[in-house]
């Protein structure tokens, strides 16, 4: 019976230490600088600003599941045209975009979009609570974008700042 009780604790003991994992650091993404939740607006060269009428919406920019550190995910998550593409991007100058049409991962809704000019500038904004923060700024355009304002080759333009948390800055 004693021995019984000793193999029960050896093999306890033996679960117990591999299940010992190193420490995770989630700043340790390759372009975590550049990911994070943002509201931003989306304003159109003829039209003027916000000319779909939706205001602030939120967008996330993240790393790709392989932390690749030439690719960042940008999406909507169905907040204004449905779309979640993988664009370049450039760390040290905080750039991202492509000079090729990309297609959406939204499902059901398969059109090609294009990100250009993409930029984060860190502390350009003061918010509404009076916090500094980074601010985002890029071009899209959409496939079907074409149906929605009647010109070709258009482009929105999409600028915002990176959410504060303060209910001041909530949309």
């Amino acid at each position: 019976m004693k021995s019984n009780i000793l193999i029960g604790l050896a093999v306890l003991a033996f679960m117990v230490s591999s299940c010992a994992t190193e420490d995770i650091d989630p700043g340790a993404a390759a372009n975590n600088e550049l990911s994070g939740e943002w509201f931003v607006h989306y304003d159109h060269n003829f039209y003027g600003p916000d000319p779909f009428q939706v205001g602030y919406t939120r967008i996330l920019t993240s790393t790709t599941a392989s932390q690749s550190a030439s690719e960042l995910i940008v999406t909507d998550e169905d907040n204004f045209w449905s779309y979640r593409v993988k664009a370049r991007m450039d760390i040290q100058s905080k750039a991202f975009g492509s000079p090729d049409t990309l297609i959406s991962y939204v499902d059901g809704y398969d059109i090609k979009v294009l990100v250009r000019n993409g930029r984060i500038f860190e502390d350009a904004i003061t918010t509404a609570a009076g916090v500094v923060t980074d601010s985002i700024y890029f071009e899209i355009w959409f496939e079907d974008l074409e149906d929605a304002t009647g010109f070709t080759s258009d482009t929105l333009f999409v600028s915002g700042y990176r959410r504060t948390g303060f209910t001041e800055d909530e949309h």
